[in-house]
């Protein structure tokens, strides 16, 4: 069998690795601490917060096809209720939506945990850039770590990543300039159930982006609330070198402001940055292949940061690798 190096453990890389299982031997490099990218579920205290995506879509017959067993194991269940738009500490409207809310259960990060069963991945190794030459390519991490060698290399880090991952290895890495937009979270939750008859809502104004109330979510407990709020990008542009703890108290301050209640007081407050969360939309050149056949990438840049094109660009670039595997 051929061996196979994915780096990066986010729905882009486990989901091609997941596609590839058993027409090669694969490993997944990820310099996190754990696998699940943008659908990270974080755990603080004795709560869970989806501070990554939220929740996702389905827009295409073949991305339902695919999601069709990971729903018949509940995995990935609809998320139901009302959206709403807030405005000046009021609901200004009702978000009527065309397309079913779909979440992970329990929590997002369940997608990953399906897709990387039985793979062999490997958390908290940062990749050194691949040296020049030929195949099989050593690949080492930046501490030395010598890490195997491969037949096929391939990249689900952002562009700019994966052109100094791979440039030295490749002729040239044709990819897009494209740009990736930063966002905070703030994560906060408070030891009494939801009262409001919304699970969501659009924020008109000021630094808050979105509120999403996790709690609401299926298989999620509701003694208690958590909620996940995001901010503007323009926001998070201006403050994205500002440490998380010391946002946490202006944003708690928007949330108040925003809300069209008084919030309980919190028993848990807590920022992060995502300083790549959202692909600036652009081309959408697919996923990309080295003319020598043992390179390749694909991540948001290939298309845009939505979950469903993410997963469809990794199994389209899965069905291109097979033509040269057993």
């Amino acid at each position: 069998m051929k061996r196979i190096a994915i780096i990066g453990a986010g729905l882009s890389g486990l989901t091609l690795a997941h596609a590839l299982k058993g027409r090669a031997e694969i490993t997944v490099f990820e310099k996190a601490r754990g696998p699940g990218g943008r659908t990270a579920t974080r755990r603080e205290c004795a709560y869970r917060f989806d501070h990554g995506a939220p929740c996702f879509t389905v827009r295409t017959p073949a991305f339902a096809a695919w999601l069709a067993p990971l729903q018949a194991a509940g995995v990935v269940a609809e998320w139901r209720g009302q959206t709403v738009n807030l405005q000046a500490g009021r609901v200004t409207g009702i978000r009527h939506r065309a397309e079913r809310l779909l979440v992970g259960v329990p929590g997002m990060n369940a997608l990953a945990g399906y897709l990387a069963a039985n793979l062999d991945v490997r958390v908290g190794i940062d990749v050194a850039p691949l040296a020049a030459g030929g195949r099989p390519y050593p690949i080492a991490s930046v501490s030395g770590e010598t890490l195997g060698t491969f037949d096929l290399v391939v990249s689900t880090a952002p562009a700019h990543q994966t052109r100094a991952l791979l440039g030295a290895a490749a002729e040239t890495v044709v990819l897009p300039e494209a740009t990736m937009k930063p966002h905070h979270v703030l994560m906060v939750a408070f030891d009494k159930p939801w009262q409001q008859d919304w699970i969501a809502a659009r924020v008109m104004e000021g630094p808050l982006r979105r509120i999403t109330v996790d709690s609401t979510k299926p298989g999620r407990a509701g003694d208690a609330t958590t909620l996940v709020v995001q901010t503007r990008s323009r926001w998070s542009r201006l403050h994205c070198d500002t440490p998380a703890e010391l946002l946490a108290p202006l944003l708690l301050h928007a949330l108040r402001a925003a809300v069209p209640f008084d919030l309980p007081e919190p028993t848990l407050v807590k920022a992060h940055r995502w300083r790549s969360a959202v692909v600036v939309r652009g081309t959408r050149p697919g996923p990309w292949i080295a003319p020598e056949g043992a390179l390749a990438a694909t991540g948001d840049w290939a298309a845009t940061s939505r979950i469903e094109e993410v997963c469809m660009g990794a199994l389209d670039l899965a069905e291109r690798l097979k033509r040269d595997l057993p």
